[in-house]
C-alpha cells in the first residue's frame, strides 16, 4: 500500500515540478527547504532539550518550569510547523526515498509520540502552571517523560540524519 502510494506521488506534477532542474527556482527548493528543515531542527532540539532538561533538575532549576515554558513552547511549535512543510516538500520531491524508509517511518512514529507528551506539558502548564511542581508524583512523571522525551528526539535526529545512508525497503 505504501509503495502504491510512494509511486503515485512520484508521478503527481507536484513531485515533478519539484524535481525539476532546468528551471532555476526549482533546482534551489529542495536544498534551500533542506536548510530551513535542518535550521528548524536546532531550534526544536534546543529549546525541548532546555525543557527536558529542566524537568529532569539538571538546567535552569532556579526558574519555573511554567515560565520557561511560556518562553520557550512558541519557538517548538513554529518550529514543528516549518519541519512539517518542509518534510513534505521534500517527501514529494523524493517519495520512495522518504515513505519505502524504515527510519524515516520510525522518525514518524517517534514525532507523532514526542508531539504528544510535548503537548500534555505545554498543556498541563497552560492549564495550571505549576502542575509540574505540585507533587511527587507529578514531578516524577514528568521526569520519566521527559527522559523518554530526550531519548526520541535524540533518536528521531538520528534517523532523520541516517534517512540519506539507508536504502528503502523491497516491496
Amino acid at each position: 500500500m505504501l509503495q502504491e502510494f510512494a509511486d503515485w506521488l512520484s508521478h503527481t506534477s507536484l513531485s515533478a515540478l519539484f524535481t525539476d532542474t532546468n528551471r532555476f527556482e526549482m533546482w534551489l527548493l529542495v536544498p534551500v527547504s533542506q536548510t530551513v528543515h535542518t535550521l528548524a531542527i536546532g531550534f526544536v532540539l534546543i529549546a525541548v532539550g532546555v525543557l527536558n532538561l529542566r524537568m529532569l533538575g539538571v538546567v535552569a532549576t532556579g526558574q519555573s518550569y511554567a515560565k520557561l515554558s511560556n518562553q520557550l513552547m512558541p519557538y517548538v511549535w513554529v518550529s514543528l510547523v516549518a519541519l512539517l512543510v518542509t518534510g513534505v516538500l521534500q517527501t514529494i520531491a523524493e517519495p520512495s526515498r522518504e515513505i519505502m524508509n524504515t527510519l524515516f517511518r520510525l522518525k514518524v512514529i517517534g514525532l507523532i509520540t514526542v508531539i504528544a507528551i510535548t503537548y500534555v506539558f505545554s498543556a498541563r502548564v497552560k492549564s495550571d502552571p505549576t502542575y509540574w511542581e505540585q507533587s511527587g508524583s507529578h514531578q516524577s512523571l514528568g521526569r520519566v517523560l521527559a527522559a523518554i522525551a530526550l531519548a526520541l528526539w535524540i533518536g528521531i535526529a538520528v534517523a532523520g540524519r541516517l534517512i540519506a545512508y539507508m536504502g528503502t525497503i523491497e516491496s
